[in-house]
């Protein structure tokens, strides 16, 4: 990479590796704010979607302002709303403040990554930096799922909740310097386009996947996951009439005409859903009696392993193979990692659990970071923002279906509600049952997503000769 290259690269992974600080350190705020704050379990349910739907709300109005005001300038003002959203948390002295300062810095940090990765691809479009950037950029996500749980967990036990959003204030910050000082001004800028398309959009995928995980909470017949229904239907017509009221619409499913592109944003999703660390962490909770921070700590390896998947494995894999070649093998190997689930058993070892778990998270990592890298060049010049937009809802889907194919039959069997004491010895044959089911529909699913990259590609080819 040119030296600037390598500064605007180091300038991607700092603002986007910040804002996991919400994602990665939520679930440990959440319960001295609540203590505090006089809370119920209802009040507390919806704060800790509201980031998460906001997020997926604008996922696709995000996908257009690095294109059209400038990355620079986006990103400037999306790091200043993460800023604002901080310091309404940390003020905040009820449900409603504090609630409008997650859904703003949910909304922000989820911005700040789209845009990001667009200006990553426009700066690094391809070659040997190319790999380099997308590698070390996929390397944030397991650093931040690494560092943050513990840096929350940490500080919670010598400090007031209220310094944990007074400090993602300050890495909002940060974020604001690192740009102003290393990403340059665009040249070309456009005029905005109309936001209720891709806000209607943002609406379908949110209720879509709050449904994913009502179901899982609630089952199918709860209000919530009926709410959820209602609620993505109807942003489908809204936006099925906006098409027929309008020609000038900011969303459009472009990206997608291309079949290559189709099909790597499926194996984005496939990986996602195959390679969550959600149901090994349950596991670990309502098998081994930990804390959430005894979890989060037990799968430390399983994120290095994620690093070292994400930068080392992706580049010697992509330098080898190519893109194409790379990703279809990395998936593969998923889908082989994703057996060695079936090893476990109720009288198992904690460690052979994590060393399971880290094993596939190499592998999803790797084959993840591949496909990215791969689905963000075949972006038009001028055009990344909205396949960047794509991929982030591909991510999500496949997280959120992940959380409920392979994480509802550890849930059911472990009975959350009763607490991880109250785990008897029939519970823990049937958590490890469902674990190990896990590993066969992990495979299954790593090898759907395998042979449709492998067949698109070889049709693809065949098209070309």
């Amino acid at each position: 990479m040119t030296p600037e290259q390598q500064r605007i690269t180091f300038a991607i992974c700092l603002s986007v590796g910040f804002t996991f600080l919400i994602s990665a350190g939520l679930t440990f705020l959440i319960r001295p704010m609540a203590e505090d704050l006089h809370l119920g379990d209802g009040t507390v349910g919806t704060l800790l979607a509201l980031p998460s739907i906001a997020s997926l709300l604008i996922i696709f109005i995000a996908g257009q302002t690095g294109d059209c005001l400038g990355h620079r300038v986006a990103l400037l003002y999306f790091s200043v709303a993460f800023i604002v959203g901080s310091a309404l948390i940390a003020l905040g002295n009820g449900a409603m403040m504090v609630g409008v300062g997650l859904a703003i810095c949910g909304a922000a940090a989820t911005a700040i990554q789209i845009v990001a990765l667009g200006l990553l691809q426009l700066s690094v479009p391809d070659g040997r930096a190319h790999t380099s950037a997308f590698t070390t950029y996929g390397m944030v996500y397991p650093v931040a799922y690494l560092a943050f749980p513990l840096l929350t967990a940490g500080l919670l036990n010598v400090a007031a909740w209220r310094l944990i959003p007074i400090l993602w204030a300050v890495a909002g910050l940060v974020v604001s310097f690192v740009v102003l000082r290393f990403v340059r001004h665009a040249e070309d800028r456009q005029p905005m386009g109309e936001w209720l398309s891709p806000l209607l959009a943002g609406a379908v995928l949110a209720a879509g996947v709050r449904f994913l995980a009502t179901i899982r909470d609630d089952g199918f017949g709860s209000r919530e996951a009926i709410t959820d229904v209602a609620i993505f239907f109807a942003a489908i017509l809204l936006l099925t009439w906006r098409y027929g009221a309008s020609h000038a619409l900011s969303f459009s499913l472009e990206p997608l005409r291309e079949v290559m592109v189709r099909a790597l944003l499926i194996g984005v999703a496939l990986v996602a859903l195959a390679g969550t660390l959600t149901y090994v962490i349950l596991a670990l909770e309502y098998m081994y009696n930990m804390t959430p921070l005894d979890a989060a700590v037990a799968v430390i390896p399983a994120q290095a392993g994620a690093i070292v998947g994400a930068k080392i494995f992706a580049s010697r894999a992509i330098q080898r193979w190519g893109y194409a070649d790379a990703g279809t093998h990395l998936t593969l190997a998923l889908g082989v990692s994703m057996l060695t689930m079936v090893s476990i058993q109720a009288s198992s070892p904690a460690w052979l659990l994590i060393a399971c778990a880290t094993v596939f998270n190499t592998a999803a990592l790797a084959a993840v970071t591949v496909l990215n890298a791969d689905v963000m060049a075949r972006a038009p010049q001028g055009a990344t923002g909205p396949i960047s937009s794509f991929r982030g809802a591909a991510s999500s889907i496949g997280t959120g279906l992940g959380v409920v194919v392979l994480g509802t039959g550890v849930i059911n069997a472990a009975n959350v509600s009763d607490g991880a004491s109250n785990v008897g010895s029939d519970q823990l044959h049937q958590i490890a049952s469902a674990l190990r089911l896990d590993g066969i529909l992990g495979c299954g699913i790593a090898l759907i997503a395998w042979i449709t990259l492998r067949l698109t590609e070889r049709q693809r080819a065949d098209s070309i000769h």
